[in-house]
Order: C-alpha cells, then structure tokens, then sequence
C-alpha cells in the first residue's frame, strides 16, 4: 500500500450518524429473537469451573482477594471483575446477570458493526454484525462469566477507536480511548497481549504509513496517546484495587507470574481432533481463513476485487491463526480449547465482512431490507432446538460442511451480483447449522435459568451463615446433581475450598475452626452422616462438627439436601485415651528461635513465636527409650489466642517433620492426639508459627503427655 492509498472514509456509502441509529437499534433488539427460543446463552455451564469462579468474584470481591486467596490470578484480572462487581451490586442475580451479558454481547456486536461502517460500507456492515450476533459460539463466548467474551468486546472496540482515529483528521481521543479499551482487554486476558502487534499493524495500514514520514508520525501517535490511554485505565484500576481490595498497587502482577509458570509447563494439553473430525468451534476458522487466502492471492495479482481493509482484515486472520497454531504445535493447545479459540471469531467476521456482501451497497432499498430480513429468521431460526435441525435429516455432517463450503466459494465468486449475497447467507447457515448442537463432548455449552437461580438461592443461604468465614464443601461426584454442587462449590473457588469429592469419605485433615462446611448430597440423612465422619476424622485433632442447618433444595434430578455445619472446639472420644506413660515438664521446653518466647503462667506456659511462617518458637525432647515395642500417642491441652500454631514431631536427626498438626484459634482449651511412629525414630517435640502472613502467633500450652495406644 503506498501512502497516496492512505483508507479515506467511503463517502460514497456514509450516511449521517442519524441514519445509522435504526441499524443499531435492530442489532441492540437482536438478542431478543434469540432469547425468545431459549434463554440459556445467557447462563455458564455448570461443568465449567472457571465462570463460578468469577460469579464468585463478583459477589465476594474484597472477602476474596484478601482472605480466601489473596495473590491468586484469577483475582488480578479487575477490568472484568470490578463491571461484575459493580452490576451485581446493583441488581438481583437474575436481572444482574442478564445485563452483564448482554452489555458485553452489544458491545462485541456495535463495535465490529462500527469496524465494517467505516471501512467497508453501512449495510455490508450491518449483515455483518446481524450474523456475527446470532453466531452460536459468539454466545458462548459473551453468554458465561468466564473472561473471554468481556475480552473480545474490549478488543473489538479499541479495534474500533483506532479504526476511528485512523480515518478521521483529530483523532488524539479516539487513540486514548482505544489504548484504555486495549488496556482493559489486556487486563481481562493477559493472552490478548500477543495479539497487540496486529492492532498496531491494522492502524498503520489504515493510515497507510508505510514510508519513513507517516510511519514515524504513525507509532509516535500510537505511543503517546494509545498509551496515555493505556495509563489512564490502569492508574484508576491499581488505585481502587490498593486503596479498596486488598493493598496492591500492582493488580495486574499475579496474572504475568502466573503467565510465565503455565508457558513453561503448559499441562492442559487439548487436540483439534475429535472422534476422527476437526473440532466443530474450528470451522469457521478454516472457513475465514480459505477466504483469507483468496483475498491475498487477488492483492497478488494486483486486482482491486478485494477493499485493502479486506486485505488488512485477512492478514490479522491469517497471523493469528499461524500464532495459535505454532503454539498448539508446541505443546499449548490453544486452539484445543474452544474458549480460546473463540479469539480467532472477530477475525473472521471481519474478513467475511469485507468480502461477501459489496452487493448490498447497490440493492434498492427493498430487496436490501427483505434481504436483511430473512436472513434475520433465518439465523434466528437456528436456535430452535439446535441439536435437531431439518438439514440432518438431508445430509450427514460432513456432507453440510462440504455444502457450505461449496456455496460460501461460489459466493466469493459472484460476490459482486445479489445471487452471491444469497449465496453467502444460505453457505453460513448451513455452517452455523452443522457446527453448533448445544452441546460439545456430551456436556451442554450453556445452564438453565433454573440452575442458576438454585446456585445462587443456595449463596444467599450460605453467606448468611458464613459471614466472611473460610468455607469448604463436602459432595459425592457420583450424585445425578453433581455438576449443580460443582458450579456452586466453584463460586467460592472449587478445589480451594474443598474437603473431597467422595462425601462421605474424603476427611484427613483438621479446618480452621472458622470454617462453615456445606455438604449437598442426595443421601437420606446427610446431616448427620455428615456430622459422624467428621467428628471421627477429627477425634485426634480437639475438635468436632455441629450441625448448623439442613434444608431440601428442589432440582431437576429429585431433591438433595444442603447441610451446613460448624467446626467447635472439643473431641468427641469413640474410646477412652489411653494409659498415662509419661508427662512431659514443660519446664523442659527450649526456645527455637532468639525471636520467641516463653510466659510461665498458672494455666500453663504462653508460647509467642517470631513472625514468618515455619518459624520454630519451641522444642522439647519426648525422651522415649528407642527400644521399647509400645505403642504411645502424644496428647497436647492447647489453646491458640491468635495467627495459627503448627504442633510437629521430627525425626531423630532433626532433619525433618514425622508429623505436622496445625491448630488454629479457639475459645478453650482443647486436646489434640499425635500417633508417634516407631519410638527409635522418634525426635523432639516441636511449637511453630504457621501463619500464612508474616504475623507471629500465640499459644498457650497447659499440658504434654505421652499415653500408650489401648
């Protein structure tokens, strides 16, 4: 492109901004006509975990990112985050939900819709975004609350600024405004920032700068003002999140760590093949990228069939489908996963928009209008039970795919006479039609209203008892309503909150005394089957479950009950303890660190240990003779007044922990029960600060003793 071909703005097919407003009320009014089949694009699929987990964001920001897991990188991700925060803050769940979506999904649509306006002409651009909004992996992408629809909307509208600024003579706003829509793009997804330079690329073909001047005058544009804008999200963002959440100024740091630990070992390795067939999200890449390919090979030829935004759009397809690819070669199987792949969906229509449709420009305004029209039922049609569509009953899949194929080629051909508008239409619906059924590998892609009103009922519940308080969930996997105990144990972080999936097995570890456990089950009785386990998992720990509530939830699958209990101080003994050998002086106890220190007291002795988690504050030798066959288990009356206290035996070369117990603050005095191995392998007796933060912890210590096993 030389620089005399600079993309001027096609006067020849602009119109007023008054009479876009029809074209985009009608794009805004769109989702209706898919929501009057179905209103489950607009719910996250229960066997997703990720989506829950921003639900979960969303209800519980601060709690979250302070005390649940602070630093973890889902937490980072703020210009997705604080929007969710901020609409279900405002609203119930299900009208919160509901706006969230569908302001990401208008947003998507407007902006390619405003890409098209202006570099290819207003009706072409309204087919364009007429289709892309019914697309049925658009909505999977803007229709769950997991990060890459937000992202795709954030991506398209700087694409859009920019595509603004690179057309108009003052365009110092448009670029600040598309540097703060890239930075919220990047903060949603850091991944989009490998596709940064194809954004740069877009904007300096748009200006056509491609001599020394306007190239140099091009990237200092882009380095002022996309980056002022850049800053001026960023800033706003690190300032809420250290004044307000949780006091880092540097939001954004768990994201690159996290970043840098999965391209270096990347584990959720995903093929494009299935069941002997490319994966269905694909083809409509390989669709996009054939007319791509077409579209460069006419520039080749010096021919003008195809508009240089074509040529543009085509060559950011083509790059970051070459990018995805290298990195599925190499073991990060992006393409694999479908939510990552949806990147690739704005690409795509950018190109199809750019090269199916010249002919609408010169159809008279009826048939334009009648045009538009039945291709609106017709993609709308589409989300009438997807998984049944009349085609199948004509053709198997792969001979749709080959149909769509043939005719979206044809179309190409005759692309500059109505017949090849048609012929575009009737191609994608034969695709979207072939590719989408409501499902992918046996699971649905979206929820169900109900669904989420019973998650989200079940959160209101839980969080009037939890009060901020860490929590963990107890459930069978095996249960019929185990993917509805998934999302909702998901919402508070799945596997980070969890006791097992094996209810009611699974308990090998002592909680924090804060805890609320929810457990959901089908079993009659859950409750206090729940209460039994438990208390038998933490005999040895001095502490016992009690029930707090137990209620039926209606489901689907025939009713299960969510019960929720409390962690209280106090063993419940199956057995009385054993036999008294030995009391260990707690005269004997030696500081481990110059940090800690002892207070003899009447009740005991007070242990405060340094600060630092792993930080020793005491020992004692236990001072079992090495051979003696008994059996012996150590008994410690303790009480934890703050952090968290770690009770440990060590091994006789003090090398390393036997056994390691934490303890927690309590209200009383409890007894916790240590099982010690072999005598000769035996150590001393260690007190340790396990606080997490770099807090000290206190403890006070009212008797040890060593009993023999009954």
């Amino acid at each position: 492109m030389l620089p005399s071909e600079r993309i001027q703005p096609d006067t020849s097919r602009s119109v007023p901004s008054d009479r876009t407003v029809p074209y985009v009320i009608a794009l805004l009014l769109l989702p209706a006509l898919v929501l009057c089949w179905r209103d489950d694009p607009l719910y996250s699929p229960l066997w997703q975990s990720d989506p829950w987990f921003y639900l979960g964001y969303f209800k519980n920001l601060v709690n979250f990112k302070r005390d649940v897991l602070p630093g973890f990188y889902y937490g980072s991700r703020l210009s997705w985050i604080l929007p969710g925060y901020l609409v279900h803050s405002l609203f119930p769940p299900l009208i919160a939900n509901a706006v969230l979506h569908l302001t990401v999904h208008s947003v998507a649509v407007l902006s390619l819709f405003s890409i098209l306006r202006w570099t290819v002409g207003l009706r072409g651009a309204y087919l364009t975004a007429m289709i892309f909004s019914f697309h049925p992996w658009l909505w999977c992408a803007t229709g769950w609350d997991y990060v890459n629809g937000a992202a795709i909307a954030y991506y398209l509208l700087a694409m859009a600024l920019l595509t603004h600024a690179a057309l108009q003579p003052l365009r110092k706003r448009s670029l600040i405004l598309a540097g703060m829509a890239l930075a919220g793009a990047v903060y949603t997804h850091l991944f989009l920032l490998a596709f940064l330079p194809l954004l740069l690329f877009y904007y300096i073909g748009l200006t056509g700068a491609w001599d020394r001047k306007h190239f140099t005058r091009s990237i200092s544009d882009l380095g002022i003002w996309l980056g002022a804008g850049f800053v001026a999200l960023t800033f706003p963002l690190g300032a809420i999140n250290y004044l307000c959440v949780d006091g880092n100024p540097w939001f954004w740091s768990p994201s690159f760590k996290t970043a840098r630990a999965v391209t270096s070992n990347f584990i959720w390795g995903e093929d494009i093949w299935w069941d002997g067939k490319l994966v269905p999200f694909l083809w409509f890449v390989v669709a996009g990228s054939a007319a791509a390919i077409l579209v460069l090979l006419s520039r080749m030829r010096r021919s003008q069939e195809y508009s240089k935004a074509g040529l543009l759009f085509s060559l950011q397809l083509l790059l970051a489908t070459a990018l995805m690819a290298y990195l599925q070669m190499r073991g990060i199987s992006l393409l694999g996963h479908y939510f990552y792949a949806f990147y690739l969906l704005p690409f795509v229509f950018l190109v199809f928009g750019s090269s199916f449709w010249p002919a609408v420009e010169k159809m008279q305004a009826r048939t334009y209008v009648l045009t538009c029209s039945v291709a609106t039922l017709l993609f709308g049609a589409l989300w009438y039970k997807p998984a049944t569509h009349p085609l199948d009953k004509l053709a198997p899949e792969w001979g749709q795919l080959l149909s769509a194929g043939a005719i979206l080629a044809l179309a190409l051909a005759l692309r500059q006479r109505k017949t090849g508008t048609f012929l575009a239409i009737a191609g994608l619906a034969i695709l979207t039609s072939a590719v989408y059924t409501g499902t992918y590998r046996f699971v649905d892609l979206h929820g169900t209203r109900a669904e989420y009103v019973r998650i989200m009922q079940a959160r209101q519940r839980i969080e009037k008892h939890r009060e901020g308080a860490p929590i963990a969930f107890w459930y069978n996997k095996r249960d019929p309503a185990f993917f509805e105990y998934f999302a909702l144990n998901a919402t508070y972080l799945a596997e980070f909150s969890r006791i097992s999936e094996s209810f009611p097995e699974g308990c090998n570890a002592p909680l924090d005394p804060r805890t609320l456990i929810v457990v959901t089950s089908k079993k009659e009785g859950a409750a206090e089957l729940a209460r039994s386990a438990l208390n038998d998992c933490w005999r040895r720990f001095g502490i016992h479950a009690a029930i707090d509530s137990a209620d039926m939830v209606p489901a689907g699958a025939g009713p299960y009950t969510m019960a929720m209990l409390r962690v209280e101080a106090g063993a419940n003994y199956q057995s009385p303890p054993g036999k008294l050998f030995k009391t260990v002086p707690l005269d004997e106890m030696q500081l481990g660190d110059s940090k800690a220190s002892f207070q003899r007291t009447p009740e005991g002795l007070k242990v405060n240990t340094p600060a630092g988690f792993g930080a020793f504050a005491g020992r004692v030798p236990l001072g079992l003779d090495p051979t003696d066959p008994s059996s012996f288990e150590l008994h410690v009356r303790i009480r934890v007044f703050n952090g968290k206290v770690g009770l440990g035996i060590l091994d006789s070369a003090s090398h390393t922990f036997l056994m390691d117990l934490p303890v927690w603050p309590l209200q009383q005095i409890t007894e916790l029960v240590l099982p010690l191995p072999s005598p000769p392998v035996i150590g001393d007796f260690v007190i340790c600060n396990r606080a997490v933060s770099r807090v000290p912890s206190s403890a006070l210590v009212e008797k040890i003793e060593i009993r023999k096993k009954l």
